[in-house]
């Protein structure tokens, strides 16, 4: 056992906020908090860190156990540079590097005492316990996965934005490497391509993980096991989170329908109780009331669902077939091109899922397209009868000195009870709805926006990273807003599980280029990491990209090969580990004729060749399973010899 959390309460002043939480973590698990915001979750996760102290309960941790937790709103020390701030997370293992040069220094000099010996003996044995001969590559490719270039590794912390400050406090966290590390939102500003290179690393990491995060797609590829907060307390669940999902539904409708018998059963024995009660069944009638009363106290509770999102657009008027066209459009800064000679139309229907890397310019092209800001060259027109209805991720659009009402009936026209119906079916009620808008949650700000788009009753719905700030069950219920809307829909954001369930088109944003597909994001990543198989046509910036065909002869002779070369691979990564095993061996009993450096130069190097021997068998058992994968896809039309 790792932690263990046992009937744990707070509150502050009369909010009970933590009623009872009960539950433990053992080591490599991989354990996500999922709740409604709200519920507790940042509470709970501030007391196992430290910064609250439970008003009752216990939290232990085993001796020596180190914590790393990474909250949303992670700031970064200031006067350091990118590297030297990741570096930070690796001060242990750079101190033994240090330590080992200055060894072999003198050793190489032939000065080396027996005690020196001794002492090289030992670090060295600690350098290979912890992977030192790593930590610099490790800073480097981490610093790169979190979406940093080379040339940002001596940027000043203090001129990084909010994002790039996540993404270096999520670098710094996964070098330090702790027994357990809590992750707070930790796909927050990380565009795809990191989110995923974060999955695989979570999958391999080698301590226990308390994941704390509104993005399903997220979970369902890392969690193995799901704790589910909800009214002050957490109940464990087994993973995988599709797994959790369906037995979590499976055990409300059984709830509910043990509700619904234990009442009709209390009903029978009220009225046997009032019918007979001071008669000649008096007996009879006191021992059902009894039953009765034991019955109401053991009764089960319907589940209690949280309100969702009810909005939705009507029937809008149609526009003209092409929706959104550009043409050679060049999008950017003076000093910098993000896109350049774009060509793209949205047709009247079509739902457009845009997604790329931060910084690719997705953002810019949106507000190119909605004539915000001004294209550097090249053209982009909306087409005939196009209401477009644009969500801004940082609220933008709204006055921070007003109220939602006053927002709905001011600004948007609409008569006062009206626009109280609209805010509560985006659930903002009660007082909430005379706030300044400057004092709502992020949240809250979203789901105002997203009221006034529902008003405006757009054909075109443009929408930027709409799910900022939203919970899970908030995402679900936009997900089926979206998908009732009958006009044409550009969606700029990074939730997978959003973008498969509403888009149909993807256009994705790359530094080298954007590239158009007809499909949704899920199909299109299916297309990239498929080789081989059916034709699929995918229109790039200025060409056509087309994924050959094979015939079934073909397919059976390249996996014949790719078998052979599968087990060759195998092979090599056993010789390499082989000569580690044995090399490792001598590290830790150095004789007194060993060249102690030069046996220390080449683990560094064998270990990198291990590292390639295993990229390469992976890569060769990932062709393999793909093209057996097609040989018995059913469907799949072969080109005929």
């Amino acid at each position: 056992m790792l932690l263990s959390v046992s009937n744990v309460k707070k509150a502050f002043g009369p909010d009970q906020i933590l009623t009872g939480v009960t539950f433990r973590l053992d080591p490599r698990e991989r354990v996500a908090l999922v709740g409604r915001n709200g519920a507790g979750k940042t509470t709970l996760l501030k007391i196992l860190t430290g910064q609250y102290e439970p008003d009752s309960g216990s939290v232990i941790l085993s001796r020596g156990a180190k914590v790393g937790y990474l909250r949303q709103e992670q700031p970064v020390t200031m006067g350091r540079s990118v590297i030297e701030e990741a570096q930070a997370g690796t001060e242990e293992r750079l101190a033994l590097q240090v330590r080992l040069r200055e060894l072999e220094d003198i050793i190489h000099a032939d000065k080396a005492t027996e005690e020196d010996l001794e002492e090289y003996a030992l670090v060295h044995e600690h350098f290979l316990e912890s992977e030192g001969y790593s930590v610099e590559r490790d800073v480097r490719t981490v610093l790169t996965r979190m979406g940093f270039e080379e040339s940002e590794f001596d940027k000043p912390t203090n001129a990084l934005s909010g994002g790039e400050k996540t993404r270096l406090a999520i670098a710094r966290l996964l070098l330090e490497e702790p027994d357990l590390l809590i992750l707070d939102e930790p796909t927050n500003h990380l565009d795809l391509q990191a989110t995923e290179w974060l999955e695989g690393w979570i999958r391999a990491y080698h301590g226990a993980i308390l994941l704390v995060s509104h993005d399903r797609t997220f979970l369902e590829a890392t969690a193995q096991r799901v704790l589910d907060m909800s009214d002050g307390t957490v109940r464990a669940w087994p993973g995988p989170f599709a797994k959790f999902l369906a037995l979590k539904k499976e055990d409300e409708e059984r709830q509910v329908e043990v509700a619904k018998r234990q009442e009709q059963e209390i009903a029978k024995l009220d009225e046997f109780v009032r019918r007979f009660m001071n008669s000649q069944r008096t007996a009879q009638a006191r021992g059902r009331l009894k039953l009765m009363d034991r019955l109401i106290q053991e009764k089960v509770n319907v589940p209690k669902h949280d309100k969702q999102m009810a909005g939705g657009f009507g029937k809008a008027q149609r526009s003209g077939d092409i929706v959104l066209e550009t043409k050679k459009l060049t999008v950017g800064f003076d000093d910098v091109v993000l896109i350049k000679d774009l060509d793209w139309v949205v047709r009247y229907g079509e739902r457009w899922g845009i997604i790329g890397e931060n910084g690719a310019g997705k953002s810019s092209l949106i507000q190119v397209c909605m004539h915000k800001i001004e294209a550097l060259s090249g053209q982009s027109k909306l087409g005939s009868n196009v209401a477009a209805g644009y969500f801004t991720q940082d609220a933008s659009d709204l006055d921070p000195e007003i109220s939602p009402i006053d927002t709905l009936t001011y600004e948007d026209g609409m008569q006062p009870p009206d626009a109280r119906n609209l805010l509560g079916r985006f659930l903002i009620t009660g007082d909430d709805v005379y706030r300044p808008v400057r004092t709502l949650s992020g949240g809250e700000k979203n789901k105002l926006s997203l009221a006034r788009l529902t008003n405006l009753n757009p054909n075109l719905l443009v929408l930027d990273e709409p799910t900022n700030h939203l919970d899970m069950a908030s995402r679900e219920a936009l997900a089926n807003v979206l998908k009732t809307f009958q006009g044409t829909l550009i969606l700029i954001s990074h939730d997978r599980y959003l973008l498969s369930e509403v888009t149909d088109h993807t256009l994705d944003v790359r530094k080298s280029g954007p590239v158009q597909y007809n499909g949704s994001y899920s199909e299109y990543r299916e297309s990239l990491s498929r080789k081989g198989g059916p034709v699929q046509k995918t229109v790039v910036k200025q060409q056509v990209v087309e994924e050959p065909t094979m015939t079934p002869r073909e397919i059976s002779k390249a996996i014949e090969r790719l078998k052979k070369e599968v087990d060759a691979a195998e092979n090599g990564v056993a010789a390499k580990e082989a000569e580690m095993v044995q090399l490792e061996n001598r590290l830790a009993s150095i004789g007194p004729k060993d060249d102690v450096v030069a046996l220390s130069k080449r683990h560094h190097e064998l270990k990198q060749e291990v590292v390639d021997a295993m990229d390469a068998w992976e890569a060769k058992a990932l062709e393999l399973e793909q093209m057996e994968a097609m040989q018995r896809e059913p469907g799949v039309t072969f080109r005929s010899r």
